[in-house]
């Protein structure tokens, strides 16, 4: 399998594994390499000490590239990524209004009414020679 390096300074998105952000994809920029680790300053989360970015110590399979923007038009039970918490959460999308507003439930069952702005099309990141976004629609 075929693995593509980050190097210091490029944005990531981190899919949180612990606590509250568990089950979130939050955005960061890599500041250390070691050991197959990476060190992430997060750019939407801040320390719980209230003393700037928080920095998280991950692996490999907790980081992805941040995904190309794709403008799509969103139905009812598009799998989709919502942004809710200073982080993307997976969801589905259960009803659409007009104006675009969408009514979306997460993973943990939380329900949501959202603007589309607030919306990306769920991405999968698939590592392959070359690595590539993969997006999901119905």
């Amino acid at each position: 399998m075929a693995r593509r390096p980050y190097n210091r300074f490029d944005k990531v998105e981190v899919r949180m594994q612990e606590g509250d952000y568990s089950g979130g994809i939050y955005g960061g920029v890599v500041t250390r390499v070691w050991n197959h680790q990476y060190e992430v300053r997060m750019t939407t989360l801040n320390g719980g000490d209230g003393g700037g970015p928080l920095t998280v110590h991950t692996s490999y399979p907790f980081l992805q590239p941040v995904p190309p923007r794709i403008m799509v038009e969103y139905k009812q039970f598009d799998l989709v990524e919502v942004w809710h918490r200073r982080g993307c959460w997976p969801a589905v999308i259960t009803r659409a209004t007009p104006h675009n507003q969408f009514h979306k439930g997460l993973a943990d069952g939380t329900r949501l009414f959202v603007d589309e702005s607030e919306l990306r099309i769920y991405q999968a990141f698939h590592l392959g020679d070359p690595p590539m976004w993969h997006y999901y629609k119905l």
